[in-house]
């Protein structure tokens, strides 16, 4: 079997919903308009569905053409019971203020008071919505590139590195454990990758250092270790123990995290198409 790329998503918000598209534009960043918003808390630390679960229910989304996000403007945010917000980037140094996600402190531009409001209303908790500007840099850390060079990059607001693989085999090996256990099946959006991968034995993706995809050379860095986000039911807000529970049956990393999906770094700017086929250029050796 050949893999491909069965579905490629795109997170306009870091932590709200995704949003399915066709080809994934790849800036020096990442992918275009992906974690490139943020909302904080009063003290600038990243909020996410950890600390407020009812972000995985916001909808953001940013303007498409021919199954494309090119841009990370304007944003429009909506959430049940309220009217939609389109919120636009802010271009003065004024507005930059300093905030956290996760070990990184970084400058971002804070979007205004309209839309803390509307965020604040929608969440039922206080907070502030910032986004990416020039001037912001988040250092690429070397355990995300795999063998591509890592020194001078910038990384959006994701948990680290520009793209999230997993394979669909993974996904199935989950749901049938799941099914043992007398547990619900889960979909693909609830791991929020980048990039699906079909036509792929379980947990192939572990085992590759460099691949293409269509005509991208990605580096494929460490294996993403899993938080409770993912027992989070984005349309009920319901939590459960799985899939953790589950995986750390079979899926332990060496310092005790459950791990599923491989964090990577694209090494130039690209577009991933649906349908793309993978090309393996490097495994790991073994340890």
């Amino acid at each position: 079997m050949t893999p491909y790329v069965a579905k490629l998503f795109v997170h306009p918000l870091k932590g709200a919903r995704p949003v399915a598209v066709d080809r994934l534009p790849l800036d020096a960043i990442g992918a275009v308009g992906d974690r490139r918003w943020m909302l904080v808390d009063s003290l600038g630390n990243a909020i996410t569905p950890r600390e407020v679960p009812r972000l995985a229910q916001l909808v953001a989304q940013l303007p498409m053409h021919n199954g494309a996000i090119l841009t990370d403007e304007p944003l429009t945010l909506g959430a049940d019971g309220m009217s939609s917000l389109t919120v636009a980037r802010v271009h003065d140094t004024v507005s930059l203020r300093s905030v956290r996600c996760w070990d990184d402190q970084i400058d971002m531009a804070d979007a205004g008071d309209v839309a803390a409001q509307w965020c604040s209303d929608a969440l039922g908790s206080a907070c502030r919505l910032v986004h990416m500007t020039d001037a912001t840099h988040r250092p690429l850390a070397a355990k995300y590139a795999g063998p591509l060079p890592h020194e001078a990059r910038t990384v959006s607001v994701t948990d680290g590195a520009p793209l999230l693989l997993l394979g669909t085999g993974s996904l199935d090996e989950l749901n049938t454990r799941l099914q043992a256990a007398g547990a619900h099946t889960l979909t693909t959006e609830r791991f929020r990758p980048n990039v699906l991968l079909t036509d792929i034995a379980a947990h192939e993706e572990d085992g590759w250092s460099r691949i293409r995809i269509g005509s991208v050379e990605i580096g494929v860095g460490s294996p993403c270790p899993r938080c409770v986000v993912t027992t989070i039911e984005p349309s009920t807000l319901e939590k459960s123990v799985e899939p953790l529970r589950t995986l750390a049956t079979y899926r332990r990393g060496a310092k005790g995290n459950v791990m599923f999906g491989m964090n990577a770094t694209h090494a130039a700017p690209g577009i991933v198409h649906r349908g793309d086929l993978v090309t393996v250029l490097a495994r790991r050796q073994p340890s």
